[in-house]
């Protein structure tokens, strides 16, 4: 079945973004949105992003063969309840919440219809360092698009989830949904709350007011990590992860702290000189996206955008393979 409407739900910066490339990709798809802020879809669709505006939630999700949800952690379970029993039978749904494992247990319980990938896009190393939150057709140009299928989900639906990766400029990957999450705990949540404890230290100090004035792009950039929606639930999730994530950096804290302590300006450098090192060939590698597993790239060029989601070619060939053989057998 070719792909004709493609809903997206929480018309936040990923979800704008997912939008303003599929219409850059020139996409052969109604691309419907909604948002329960009402100001945020009407801007959406002043963007381009979406083709037209859904208010009512249900009816967005019933009206797609690819539903796409970018909403908080927080409201994922809910809003699979309210249109588990909604969506389309052949449907692909494309979580793109922070934590997969929940996620895909969400969808196991209450998606009882459809076809349930989670989905997080790692962004390319040029938008880490932009420092914006504008949402841009090229978003995930050069981003590795993580993917976590539910079990129940064929294989056909898992090959459109990839090519939506593809026709997005990003690289599919697939990973195990708990290990992903546990890692989440130190790139995402560990940052968020140490940039938390940062803002709470200039805050509580005297004259707070006057540094606040001259802070610069520094503390902005590290301090801005705490705004994420999901923050306090994501460091509950998994207890354990962001207690031994923090208790690390509090570690690495102490010996600075005692370099410092000591005038010990020849360690503190050489400390600060590798770290640097390690981090230009961290930026190295995100910039090349050169990784060892890679799922193999199709041909897009001779199909068009509806073909390319919801038609098998080669690559629904080598995910439904084993399938096929088995039949044949």
């Amino acid at each position: 079945m070719k792909a004709e409407t493609l809903t997206i739900i929480g018309l936040d910066r990923i979800g704008v973004s997912v939008g303003l490339a599929l219409h850059e990709a020139k996409a052969e798809l109604l691309v419907v949105g909604h948002d329960k802020e009402r100001e945020v879809a009407r801007k959406a669709q002043e963007m381009g992003a979406v083709d037209r505006v859904e208010w009512n939630l249900i009816n967005a999700a019933a009206a797609a063969d690819i539903l796409v949800l970018s909403v908080p952690l927080a409201e994922l379970e809910n809003m699979l309840q309210v249109i588990g029993d909604d969506v389309k039978p052949h449907a692909l749904v494309v979580d793109l919440a922070g934590l997969k494992g929940p996620a895909l247990q969400w969808a196991d319980k209450h998606l009882l219809r459809g076809h349930y990938v989670g989905a997080s896009p790692v962004l390319a190393a040029a938008v880490l360092e932009d420092g914006g939150q504008t949402a841009r057709a090229d978003l995930f140009k050069q981003s590795v698009f993580c993917l976590a299928p539910s079990a129940k989900a064929e294989s056909k639906a898992v090959e459109t989830a990839v090519n939506l990766g593809l026709i997005l400029g990003a690289t599919p990957f697939f990973l195990d949904p708990y290990e992903f999450d546990s890692l989440v705990q130190g790139v995402e949540v560990a940052p968020g709350l140490l940039g938390a404890a940062m803002f709470r230290a200039v805050t509580q100090s005297p004259g707070w007011r006057d540094i606040l004035r001259f802070a610069g792009r520094p503390f902005a950039q590290v301090t801005g990590l705490m705004d994420d929606a999901d923050l306090a639930s994501l460091a509950f999730h998994d207890q354990a992860a962001t207690l031994r994530w923090l208790d690390a950096a509090l570690e690495e804290l102490k010996v600075v702290r005692r370099w410092v302590a000591d005038g010990d300006a020849e360690n503190l450098k050489l400390f600060l000189d590798d770290l640097l090192v390690q981090r230009d060939r961290w930026l190295k590698e995100r910039v090349e996206n050169d990784w060892d597993e890679k799922v193999e790239t199709p041909d897009l060029s001779t199909m068009s955008i509806g073909s390319q989601l919801f038609g098998l070619g080669r690559l629904g060939d080598r995910l439904g393979g084993k399938d096929k053989k088995k039949k044949e057998s």
